[in-house]
Order: structure tokens, then sequence, then C-alpha cells
């Protein structure tokens, strides 16, 4: 193929997160309190809602599910929170990356490049420390290489040792074919969220747009 393809990023970007940076990011978060006293009486009334109503509160938050995806998007002043479910851990924690691309460009309408395929490996010191990293780490492939993913496989989740190994397929986002969406540029531990019975869990990530 000749020629060369000029990959530009999405409106609101401010550039490349260097690693050394990114990690500084993650233990800053992790030393600040869970979330503001409006996203914490927000996340109080979402587990109030779940202990009154059950599972006909979890399929009423289910409502706006984008196509066939299992996952939607929930109104929060100034930010966005992505709401992700599935049948088991492993598939909400894939979901929720594909909702954090399709935020940015629908994921439907990409292609998979074989040479953009990525695989991700993190670890945290609880549940939630893992996911902000997982996330954070799919981030920095689109932060660093413009690669937006269309599918998602986590092929190891250890939920004693809390680590995750997933592999992405898509492609690089170019703006003269790909559909500009809002950029995400960090994930936050505000109201996160990760609920898991038999058969079923669901994840709540307010991110930074």
């Amino acid at each position: 193929m000749s020629g060369t393809l000029d990959y530009e990023a999405l409106p609101q970007r401010e550039g490349l997160r260097s690693k050394r940076r990114r990690k500084d990011n993650i233990v800053a978060a992790e030393q600040q309190p869970s979330g503001t006293n409006e996203d914490n009486q927000q996340a109080d009334e979402h587990a109030r809602d779940r202990a009154q109503h059950g599972q006909e509160s979890i399929q009423a938050h289910r409502s706006a599910a984008v196509g066939q995806h299992k996952f939607e998007y929930l109104d929060h002043t100034a930010d966005v929170q992505l709401h992700a479910w599935g049948s088991s851990l492993q598939e909400a924690l894939q979901e929720v990356g594909l909702a954090m691309f399709n935020y940015m460009t629908p994921i439907d309408e990409l292609s998979v490049d074989e040479a953009c395929t990525r695989e991700v490996s993190v670890s945290g010191h609880d549940m939630h420390s893992l996911l902000f990293n997982y996330l954070d780490e799919l981030l920095f492939v689109y932060s660093a290489e413009y690669i937006m993913m269309k599918h998602i496989n986590i092929t190891k989740l250890n939920e004693e040792n809390f680590t995750i190994t997933a592999t992405g397929h898509g492609e690089k986002f170019d703006r003269s074919r790909h559909e500009c969406g809002t950029e995400v540029k960090a994930i936050t531990y505000s109201a996160m969220q990760i609920h898991e019975t038999e058969g079923d869990a669901e994840i709540f990530v307010i991110v930074d747009i």
C-alpha cells in the first residue's frame, strides 16, 4: 500500500500521556477520596434502589442499551457514567471497555486490522483499582497509537490476585472515515461500582470527558 495516512485524534485531545505520568496519576487517584458528596450520594441511592427493587431495578437501568451491546450511558454532571453488564464479571469488563471506545466513535462502524491487535495485562490491589487500571491501559492504547477497539476478549481474570489479561481488536482512528464522538480524557474512581451475583454482573464507571 503506497502513501501514509495521517491519523488525527478526536477533539479535546491535549497530547500524549507518558507512562510515568499515567502511573503517577493512578497513584494519586488511589490516594484521593472515593468521590464527592454528590457522587457518594448517587452511589448510595443506587445501592438502596438495588436492595429495594432487586432485579427489576437492574433491568430498568439497562433500558438504554446501545444497539445489541450490553452497555449504556448515564447522565452525570460534566462527565459521563459508563454502565455495562453481562452474565459474568468477565463479560461485563469486556463490555465496559467497549463502552469507553464507543463513546469516542461508534465501534460497530470499525473494521478489524490484525496489525492493530493489542494485548494488555494489568493488576491492582483490589477490584476497583483493577477496573481502573484495565480501562486506563485501554485508554493509553488509544492515546499512544490512536487505536480504537471493536472487540475485547478477556483471556485471563483472577479475582483473588486482581489481574486481567485482555486482547483488543480494531483499527486506527481516522477522522476521514470515522465519526468523531467525544474523547475520554481519564478514568475516575468517583461512584465506581462493581456488582456480581450468580449469572449476572454489572459495572458503573464515571469517566472524564
